[in-house]
């Protein structure tokens, strides 16, 4: 549910607005949301790819779609290009986050326990020496 151009006070974080170019700058682009709202897509939020040279990508004048992804107190709106794409949520690698927090906590916990190892024995052989 694209909405054309939009009210500044109805702009909220997930909402995919139609919106023009207004500005390139090297860290992102313009967009005017209405004719009272612009907010910035960082250069980061613009292709999946990454993106060097944003004017590769966007033209000045040009229609796009974009997420909202925040409205700041100070009125600073944070967009995004590529996430307004709805295969872009799907295209995200899914974490198992368990399995990874497990394995790190294991290695961990091995790493303490022979780095507890290495010290006992160094103050071992310098309580050997002070004899």
């Amino acid at each position: 549910m694209a909405a054309q151009g939009a009210d500044p006070g109805e702009i909220q974080p997930g909402q995919i607005i139609t919106g023009k170019v207004v500005s390139l700058q090297e860290f992102g682009a313009f967009v005017e949301l209405s004719s009272e709202s612009t907010g910035l897509v960082h250069i980061s939020e613009v292709d999946r790819e990454y993106v060097d040279n944003i004017h590769a990508y966007l033209t000045e004048g040009q229609q796009v779609q974009v997420k909202v992804l925040a409205v700041k107190e100070d009125g600073r709106t944070d967009l995004s290009i590529k996430r307004a794409d709805p295969e872009w949520e799907e295209q995200q690698p899914r974490r198992s986050s368990s399995k990874v927090d497990k394995e790190f906590n294991q290695r961990l916990r091995k790493f303490m326990h022979q780095s507890d190892m290495i010290q006992g024995e160094v103050r071992r052989r310098r309580r050997s020496r002070q004899r």
